[in-house]
């Protein structure tokens, strides 16, 4: 089972989705509301499953460069020793896509990562599921030249930067920068009423859809 909640500014829980990876299915809920509605939870696609979309899909694949650096500093974060990697990708520009360049300046742990869609063991070797890039979207899918050690553990503190270029000589490139600060960690069992959905809420199969 897996739980987040999106935080509102007040500092109280407005958004929570709930996951049953058994299930493969969750509850997005609206505490303010007291409405919900079902999702079914993102597949993942096997490597040989990959190849064969790429194989019927070849126009899909998109190639991109991705280099990681370990600078050698090291924090401690919870009483737990923590690397700091510094991930570049770039896209090179085509004829349908200016192309970009991302940054992903993180400090990680050792320990398992908070994943709402209940991703299976073997995305753990994938770079698409270890290097999430905003670069590429759905349906296209990045095949990765990477060079570096790999990120991995939980990002205790992360600014991630994307740059996107434009496709119009003209017009000017579009930066966006997100940083992202665990505050607590607690390993300690949770209330199982944390994942059943609240009584009395209302089903809305619209809830958060345009």
């Amino acid at each position: 089972m897996r739980r987040r909640d999106s935080i509102d500014s007040k500092g109280t829980s407005s958004i929570a989705t709930i996951a049953n990876c058994e299930t493969k299915s969750g509850f997005l809920i609206d505490l303010n509301t007291h409405e919900y509605r079902t999702y079914k939870v993102v597949k993942f696609l096997s490597d040989a499953q990959l190849a064969e979309y790429l194989k019927q899909n070849p126009g899909n694949a998109v190639p991109v460069e991705s280099h990681t650096v370990d600078t050698g500093e090291q924090k401690t974060f919870f009483g737990r020793p923590a690397k700091h990697f510094i991930t570049t990708i770039k896209r090179p520009r085509s004829k349908d896509n200016g192309g970009g360049e991302e940054s992903i300046d993180g400090w990680y742990i050792d320990h398992e990562r908070p994943d709402n869609n209940c991703a299976p063991d073997y995305t753990a070797n994938q770079l698409s599921y270890l290097l999430p890039t905003g670069l590429v979207t759905y349906p296209e899918v990045p095949q990765f030249r990477h060079t570096g050690p790999l990120p991995t553990g939980l990002a205790v503190k992360l600014i991630h930067t994307i740059k996107f270029a434009s496709s119009e000589s003209n017009a000017s490139n579009q930066t966006f920068t997100t940083e992202e600060t665990v505050e607590d960690l607690v390993d300690s069992p949770v209330q199982p009423s944390l994942f059943e959905l609240p009584s009395g809420f209302h089903e809305n199969s619209q809830l958060f859809r345009k």
